[in-house]
């Protein structure tokens, strides 16, 4: 069964969905008449799910394997689209968030089980980048669909959208062979959490906080768009049309940012892309029209698209054999709490000042840069070995 048809075509379908739903959760809360420090905090919980995920991603995805894995993992994440479209409260809609970042945090991790096993490593970044782009592309097409959806009938029918969008997944999943074969546990010898964050303490405290730091930097654009955009008088569709923008600057890069990777190192976009994601979150406090929005919203795209795969890539550089995939599932967690923070840091700062919060995510950023510049071997080209010596050497 080829990878187009098992790993890359359900993550289309399914990602489109997500695509719809991302710039709705802080949309939602502000439609419930609440502030946008709690609609910042909407948007954390949704990486609070994923940090849950990506454990329980790691551990569905050694026991079952990774077609099974990942179909529950897709059960899980329609589920939460289903809950946030039928909830007219605040606390229906946070759980249901919760289910989303649960579900697309396990599926991630089960989609990268799939890819480690089945490409070499000369081509391990243009595996992951092209997944990436996957997510990237239907994450523009989502968007346009939802803006569609929500001027027809609002923004919870662009929920029910999205989960229509994942069932469809599963149904292409359910239709490969690896989904009809017996059950297919991870040939990599399984681990406790506890015991791979032991054995792998220099890497995930060295390399694993910067992959943290970025991971918070990409997360708050999630939030700081639609904020920003609402507060100099954007209009709910327009701001997902805004997303599809930024998004379709996204996926173009994708393929040259895996080819760079294997050619010349993971630094070489790891860096750049985390700096420009800075440069586009400071540049919104200086713009007060859907033009200026648009423009530093395309600046955030350039940054996150540069970016594609590169902290898969990383974590399955350095994953150990034994407890693989709970070191995969750890290393996504460390990039979940670091989305988590993003927002967070947003919420906690908007409060007082909403320009003041976006400041502090760039001034996040250049620090995040920084890290990885540091611990990310320059001139290496993504052998495991070598960069789990430079992440010893640094701690």
């Amino acid at each position: 069964m080829s990878l187009a048809t098992a790993t890359y075509a359900p993550t289309f379908l399914a990602e489109i969905g997500l695509g719809a739903m991302l710039p709705l959760f802080a949309l939602s809360v502000l439609a419930l008449d609440k502030p946008a420090a709690m609609a910042a905090a909407a948007v954390a919980l949704y990486s609070l799910g994923r940090i849950a995920g990506s454990a329980w991603g790691g551990r569905l995805t050694g026991v079952l394997g990774p077609a099974r894995a990942a179909m529950v993992s897709l059960a899980t994440l329609a589920l939460g689209a289903v809950v946030c479209g039928l909830s007219d409260r605040l606390g229906g809609l946070l759980a249901g968030i919760v289910l989303v970042g649960g579900g697309h945090a396990a599926y991630h991790v089960a989609r990268q089980g799939q890819l480690a096993l089945a490409v070499p490593h000369a081509a391990r970044a243009r595996a992951f980048t092209t997944l990436a782009g996957t997510w990237r592309i239907s994450n523009f097409i989502g968007p346009v669909i939802g803006a569609a959806v929500i001027a027809w009938r609002g923004l919870d029918a662009s929920y029910l959208f999205a989960a229509l969008t994942v069932v469809a997944a599963m149904a292409t999943l359910r239709l490969t062979g690896a989904w009809r074969s017996r059950r297919t546990p991870s040939p990599h010898p399984h681990s406790r959490a506890r015991d791979v964050m032991r054995d792998n303490l220099g890497t995930l405290r060295t390399l694993g906080l910067a992959v943290g730091l970025t991971g918070a930097v990409r997360a708050a654009r999630l939030v700081v768009i639609p904020l920003w955009a609402a507060s100099v008088g954007v209009e709910d569709h327009t701001v997902s049309l805004i997303f599809s923008a930024s998004a379709a600057v996204d996926m173009l890069l994708f393929y040259p940012a895996g080819a760079v990777m294997d050619r010349w190192g993971r630094v070489w976009t790891a860096v750049p892309s985390t700096l420009a994601l800075a440069l586009g979150t400071v540049a919104l406090t200086m713009t007060d029209s859907v033009t200026g929005v648009t423009l530093a919203s395309l600046v955030l795209g350039i940054g996150n698209g540069w970016g594609s795969g590169v902290l898969m890539t990383l974590g399955n550089d350095v994953a150990p054999t034994r407890g693989r995939d709970m070191f995969v599932g750890l290393w996504m967690m460390l990039s979940d709490v670091g989305g988590m923070a993003g927002p967070a840091l947003v919420s906690g700062i908007a409060a007082a000042t909403l320009s003041g919060a976006l400041w502090g995510v760039g001034a996040l950023g250049v620090v995040a840069s920084a890290a990885l510049w540091r611990w990310i071997p320059s001139g290496d080209k993504g052998d495991a070995d070598a960069i789990a010596r430079g992440a010893s050497a640094s701690s």
